[in-house]
C-alpha cells in the first residue's frame, strides 16, 4: 500500500490539474507487499496536461510510478474501475 504522505500528494496534485478521478491498482494495492512502484490510472485529464501531470507525481512522490489514462474503454480499463482503489473523486 501506499503512505498517506505519497496519497495526499497524489490528490493534491490531481486537484492541480482538474481531474475527474485518480486509482490506485496493481501491487500498490496489496497492504501485505512493500511495493517498489506505485501504479496510477487518472481519468477525466485535459490530454496537453497528462505528461506534467505524470512529471509532477514523478517528482513528488516517494517511488517511480506508472501512470494509465482511463480516457479510452478498453478491458484494461473497465478491470481499474472495477477493482480499482479510487483515491480522488468521483464516478462522472
Amino acid at each position: 500500500m501506499i503512505s498517506e504522505q505519497d496519497k495526499a500528494k497524489i490528490i493534491d496534485i490531481g486537484r492541480q490539474y482538474h481531474v475527474r478521478e485518480i486509482f490506485l491498482f496493481g501491487s500498490s494495492m496489496d497492504p501485505s507487499r512493500k511495493a517498489k512502484d506505485i501504479d496510477l490510472a487518472v481519468a477525466g485529464i485535459a490530454p496537453e496536461d497528462f505528461f506534467n501531470f505524470y512529471g509532477d507525481l514523478l517528482f513528488e512522490l516517494s517511488k517511480p510510478i506508472d501512470l494509465v489514462d482511463l480516457s479510452s474503454d478498453t478491458k484494461f480499463n473497465r478491470l481499474v474501475y472495477r477493482d480499482g482503489i479510487r483515491l480522488y473523486g468521483q464516478s462522472a
